[in-house]
């Protein structure tokens, strides 16, 4: 789609050709990394050490990404997350590379596909570098993996890499976007995850910028998001809400006047927190979405389950679907299985949910969630799918989307190829 390139555009790799897939051919195309790094991958992969070379291209990809990531602030990337400083349990590597590959794709470092593969090798490598797993990474899976690696972040150079998304934030605090400007007209019609990015990076300028850029950032924001507020999934637009409660308690006048605007306009005051109650629960969906996605899941996910749980049967709104995710994608699992510990909780949290909130979910959220459509990619993941909607007869909920319908239709008469396309279907729609 041309309106996608306007934006802020992801690069598509290098041109590394398919017949390629010796180690040494391969690290030939390096830009990234020092001749020092690629000997130690080339003498890895020689010496059959496939696990160590395809974990050390692992790691020195993504610190590659997380650096860039970085480079826009600490705060911008909290904002990116939905995240606060003070629910950090290490302020000093808060990201995991689950977090690093999503930002990257969401900020145009790397695209869908890099995007997809990605996750799939992090799922791989924490798998095999389990201590109790006995088998080992074989060649094919290290060279697809440290291929990947190089096609899309570390044959890079330098130059440009990232250039996109940092001219497009730039114009937001340099330049009034008015209706008729080609950015503005192009974000109207763009993918949903360039409405979404476009919402959170406004907000997170909002609060870094001074002086004049601020107030260009504050007339953009008040012009921007009313008019993509439509396209937005319910998940989406509490960050608004959110920054409200949080500069008004902090008195910042300025920014409470153009949050309030944008909240009048768009008659978006429901999204406004009540109480503290809701980000304790995101907080802890939050922790155990990362733990589902980190080392020793397994034995980790209980603990974490265990806490979500003690807070309570009645889930706030603001947090529904922050925790309809996590708690979903532990019943789900992924490619090596569930965490049966975790089980007891997580059916707790589920069987807890009246049909409203189900609906809640499905309606408002399932078709931008990423961390489920992603994972019914996979037909392992898949079947357990198919038992969780029969369990909790939700092919029987009033649900108004028709592929979102067609997709649990087709869970609860078990046709597992039909779940993934309906599923790659919705997922193509974000991107």
């Amino acid at each position: 789609m041309a309106n996608e390139i306007v934006l802020w555009d992801s690069p598509n790799g290098a041109s590394i050709p398919a017949t390629i897939s010796n180690v040494n051919e391969l690290s030939g195309y390096i830009n990234m990394l020092s001749p020092k790094e690629i000997g130690r991958i080339n003498v890895s992969f020689d010496a059959g050490l496939f696990d160590m070379a395809t974990e050390y291209t692992w790691n020195r990809t993504i610190a590659v990404l997380r650096d860039r990531i970085m480079s826009f602030g600490k705060e911008f990337v909290l904002e990116m997350l939905g995240r606060n400083e003070d629910s950090l349990s290490d302020s000093n590597d808060f990201l995991s590379d689950v977090d690093i590959i999503n930002l990257s794709a969401d900020l145009g470092l790397i695209n869908k596909t890099a995007k997809i593969l990605f996750l799939q090798s992090s799922e791989l490598l924490k798998h095999y570098l389990r201590r109790d797993v006995e088998d080992e990474l074989d060649i094919t899976q290290a060279q697809a993996c440290i291929k990947n690696c190089i096609k899309y972040v570390l044959a890079m150079s330098d130059d440009g890499f990232s250039i996109s998304f940092t001219n497009f934030r730039d114009t937001l605090r340099r330049e009034i976007l008015s209706e008729s400007h080609e950015i503005f007209k192009s974000l109207m019609n763009s993918p949903y995850f360039y409405k979404r990015t476009t919402m959170r990076t406004l907000l997170s300028l909002s609060k870094s910028q001074k002086a004049a850029e601020l107030e260009i950032v504050l007339a953009n924001m008040v012009s921007i998001i009313p008019r993509i507020w439509g396209d937005l999934l319910t998940d989406d637009r509490y960050p608004i809400g959110f920054a409200y409660a949080e500069v008004t308690n902090a008195g910042n006048l300025q920014l409470v006047r153009a949050l309030k605007s944008v909240l009048l306009k768009v008659k978006g005051f429901d999204y406004v927190p009540e109480s503290l109650r809701s980000n304790t629960f995101i907080e802890a969906a939050n922790h155990l979405l990362e733990v589902h996605q980190g080392m020793n899941n397994f034995y980790n996910e209980p603990a974490a389950a265990n806490l979500l749980f003690n807070l309570g049967s009645s889930i706030p709104v603001p947090a529904l679907g922050k925790c309809m995710t996590a708690t979903i994608a532990c019943k789900i699992g992924n490619s090596w299985g569930v965490s049966w510990d975790a089980q007891t909780y997580i059916d707790s949290i589920l069987g807890n949910l009246t049909d409203d909130r189900w609906e809640y979910y499905f309606n408002k959220i399932f078709m931008g969630d990423e961390t489920i459509l992603l994972k019914l990619r996979d037909n392992d993941v898949i079947e357990r799918w198919c038992d969780f909607v029969q369990m909790y007869d939700l092919h029987n909920k009033n649900i108004k989307d028709h592929h979102v319908s067609q997709l649990l239709q087709a869970s609860s008469n078990n046709r597992k190829r039909a779940v993934r396309e309906k599923a790659e279907l919705l997922y193509d729609k974000l991107r």
